[in-house]
């Protein structure tokens, strides 16, 4: 079970424990971790806990034992453990054991190496804790160092980790020890897993501690003291850093207490993966999983194109600063000599000769995101000093890009020594990759007008021009209406269906009608689960839903698909999409999403890494960019706000959204055929075009803005409508209301899944309105009852394909009752309904 709160947004450190979680839900599935810029505590409770100070992982396999006072036997933690709490700041691991309870309370300092675990005691006398480590003090994957040694050292109440060159020690032990491990030269291993032990103990008003530090040369005992006599102000620090993000952050407040959880966490868990390491800098981190067969703890890594990603969000959050230093620390590292832009660096690079191994430049692509990024950069921030400042190394990486255009083909080819973004394959040309020339080399354009350097920018905008009028035919199944998501190196076409780079689908690359057949293909069961998209269609012949890369379901692509939906006004189907993704902050470790699941349970893939940055971070974009509609333009002072609400969210408001130097505050009211916001700008006057979604098919009656009419423009799409004001908006408080008539609206109902689950809720893949019918497509298991509910202040005359019953004014549920004729079928089955409204009402 996991307990969620629903009290006010945070005001003060008092309120961090608003965004706890806490679950009684502990098993071996359980990943827990505590972040600092500096050192990390992570592990699944049955391996252990592994701790790092960046690069080197101190020890590994600590884990927990009790010892009641008169016991002659000790108790296993994990037998005990019964709940766990997440925190920003901290984890917290509750054992209950026969007459008495610890929290031990995991800490890791916001900006110091090393961690402290507290162990606080409710118990009629003292309880001893065993604590169980294996000593290692090695760097990170692929690096590795020899000649360490473990000592017992009094004077310290600790055991020290030294190295024999003295450039990196470690230190694990605690004020309160009672009994430890002697480290002996022996000939024989006397213990069975060859790790030590110490005892401590805590009661009544004593809590323990044990502290774990690292640094370099002799220092991680000096460290682990100073750790001692602050601990309180350690706890300070990180308390005032999280209420400070918390408060300033961007908050977004909607009716489902289950999705403001996840949003905030979203923001939170970037803010965790920001690492420091101290011979290569400052980054963001791509992820956090338990270290496997070596000392790597997953992506806690550097990854260019992993920030190039999470980027997007820090923008949208308001954290330009934090968002130039991940643009700077990318910039740091590129290839001097041709201009590429990086892959993936280790924490240990600064130790070994990084570039000796075959990870550092080897996927092409990120040079051409780069690119993207700094135009996106540029545009919510409007800081043009940092294209002045980097020209040179922004030139530089668009060269590269063009070098691998084929001349002929005027596409970019995959050189024989590289990779494209599908590591799984050796591909000589990719959609991806075509479809990021186009965008590349147009944001190029856009970049080098901004600094003066016309005669580049034509060039680019030419090269752009070509290449978006070639891909559609050179990336283009017309057998499957679907795209070609590749050539191999023999040149042979891959047509397997896969998801693909769906975030093109907005640039308008390919026709209308080559879009919505591919829209329409992946709204189908077979490419959606109740908990996202699966990355290839189930019908493939290719498909294996435990398969990493061949069709499990991932948090990024199901985002972009989302996204993807809303840019082409077709909204019954992306939220239903977007919404499969609350439940993975809490599938694993709270607050946190994985990287990947399954393709046909409900359940994480076994590669999975259990926190992965940019599974929050797509989701908070999707949010703001789809889900929001916003577009924050600094540079032309220009802010697009184009919300797609479903029917039941009456409500929404909007904290802390900045361009520029601006901040912007919105509260949003909805009724059947109202709408009402209310903005608060703290800066200069600007550019706003508010662009809601309204019921398909309603009809404009008037605008206003601040109680004087405007004009309003009614946009209509086939399978959605919005209305739309465009207005320069002042300094201070201001209002817009917009009123229609008539429309309707779908809602399917939301499907919950559990651990273990076959995905069986419908899946809405087309709305249309003729007339006076509405029609709805959609995906469904004969053997299920399926619901969804219109909101309308049409009357419903009949219904052809299923019954519908009135719940209240406005508000229809349509009930598809299991099929007779199937009912033996498991597998999903196309079916559609037929509303239709009295014409009377439809005035």
């Amino acid at each position: 079970m996991v307990a969620l709160s629903t009290s006010a947004p945070a005001q003060s450190k008092d309120n961090l424990s608003r965004f706890a979680w806490s679950t009684d839900s502990v098993g071996s599935a359980r990943f827990i971790s505590a972040h600092g810029h500096r050192a990390a505590v992570l592990g699944y409770s049955q391996d252990g806990l592994e701790f790092w100070v960046y690069p080197f992982q101190i020890v590994s396999s600590y884990k927990v034992s009790f010892h009641p006072q008169g016991s002659a036997t000790a108790i296993d933690g994990q037998n005990l453990l019964r709940r766990i709490i997440y925190g920003p700041e901290a984890v917290t691991r509750i054992y209950a054991g026969p007459d008495f309870i610890v929290r031990e309370h995991i800490f890791v300092p916001i900006d110091e190496p090393g961690a402290i675990i507290r162990y606080e005691v409710e118990s009629r006398q003292p309880i001893d804790i065993d604590i169980h480590f294996v000593p290692v003090l090695n760097l990170m994957w692929p690096g590795g160092i020899g000649g360490q040694g473990t000592f017992w050292r009094a004077a310290d109440s600790a055991y020290v980790l030294a190295e024999e060159t003295r450039r990196f020690s470690g230190s694990i032990g605690s004020p309160d020890i009672v009994a430890h491990d002697e480290t002996p030269n022996q000939n024989r291993q006397l213990t069975r897993d060859g790790g030590l032990a110490f005892t401590i103990r805590a009661g009544g008003d004593h809590p323990a501690r044990v502290f774990i530090t690292g640094g370099p040369q002799q220092t991680a005992s000096a460290i682990a003291k100073q750790f001692q006599q602050s601990e309180t102000s350690l706890e300070k620090v990180a308390a005032d850093h999280y209420t400070a993000l918390l408060n300033n952050m961007l908050q977004i407040e909607t009716p489902d207490e289950a999705v403001n959880r996840a949003l905030a966490w979203s923001e939170i868990a970037l803010d965790q993966a920001w690492v420091c390491n101290p011979n290569l800098g400052c980054g963001l981190a791509a992820g956090y999983g338990p270290s496997r067969i070596a000392r790597r703890p997953q992506y806690d890594w550097f990854f260019a194109g992993d920030g190039m990603v999470d980027l997007p969000v820090m923008l949208a959050a308001g954290q330009y600063t934090r968002g130039r230093e991940e643009l700077e620390f990318i910039l740091k590292y590129q290839d001097q000599k041709t201009g590429m832009i990086w892959h993936e660096l280790s924490q240990s690079a600064g130790w070994i000769d990084w570039n000796r191994y075959p990870y550092m430049f080897v996927h092409v692509e990120l040079t051409f995101d780069f690119l993207s990024a700094v135009e996106q950069y540029f545009s919510v921030t409007g800081d043009r000093d940092f294209l002045v400042a980097h020209w040179p190394a922004i030139q530089s990486a668009y060269n590269y890009c063009r070098s691998l255009v084929d001349r002929n083909d005027g596409l970019p080819h995959i050189p024989p020594d590289k990779e494209g973004s599908r590591e799984q394959e050796a591909l000589s040309e990719e959609l991806a990759l075509s479809a990021n020339w186009v965008s590349a080399s147009q944001t190029f354009a856009e970049l080098a007008n901004s600094t003066g350097h016309t005669a580049e920018a034509a060039e680019a905008s030419a090269a752009s021009r070509k290449a978006r009028e070639l891909i559609p035919r050179r990336y283009w199944d017309a057998e499957q209406n679907f795209w070609i998501s590749g050539y191999t190196r023999s040149g042979t076409p891959l047509l397997d269906r896969q998801i693909g780079p769906v975030h093109l689908l907005a640039q308008g690359i390919f026709s209308d009608a080559q879009r919505d057949s591919i829209l329409q293909q992946l709204a189908t069961s077979d490419f959606q689960a109740d908990w996202g998209t699966r990355g290839r269609a189930s019908t493939s012949s290719t498909y294996d839903p435990n398969s990493y890369a061949n069709g499990s379901v991932w948090a990024v692509s199901t985002s972009a698909v989302a996204a993807a939906f809303w840019s082409a006004h077709r909204p019954a189907t992306a939220f239903p999409i977007w919404n499969s993704l609350v439940p993975w902050s809490s599938l694993d470790s709270l607050g946190h999403m994985h990287e990947t699941l399954a393709g046909d349970y409900y359940h994480e893939e076994f590669e999975s890494v259990p926190e992965q940055t940019w599974s929050s971070a797509t989701f908070l974009s999707a949010t703001v960019n789809g889900l929001l509609g916003f577009r924050l333009d600094a540079a032309s002072n220009h802010v697009v706000f184009a919300p797609h609400l479903p029917p039941s969210w009456h409500e929404i408001s909007l904290r802390h959204v900045r361009i520029g130097s601006a901040g912007l505050q919105f509260e949003l009211s909805t009724s059947l055929n109202e709408i009402k916001l209310n903005i608060q700008n703290s800066g200069a006057p600007l550019k706003l075009t508010f662009d809601p979604k309204i019921p398909l098919g309603a009809q404009l009656v008037k605008a206003s803005f601040r109680g004087r009419s405007i004009p309003a423009v009614l946009e209509t799409h086939p399978q959605d409508t919005h209305a739309r004001v465009d207005l320069e908006l002042p300094h201070g408080d201001s209002s817009i209301t917009i009123a229609s008539s008539g429309g309707v609206e779908i809602e399917p109902a939301t499907q919950p899944v559990a651990v273990g689950d076959r995905s069986r809720g419908i899946k809405v893949t087309k709305v249309n309105l003729r007339g006076h019918t509405y029609s709805i497509d959609y995906d469904y298991l004969p053997t299920a009852v399926d619901t969804f509910e219109l909101h309308t202040p049409w009357t419903i005359d009949h219904a052809e394909g299923a019954r519908f019953e009135k719940i209240s004014p406005g508000r229809y549920r349509v009930v598809i009752d299991p099929s007779v004729q199937n009912a033996g079928n498991v597998s999903y089955q196309h079916g559609d309904v037929q509303v239709t409204f009295a014409q009377a009402k439809l005035q």
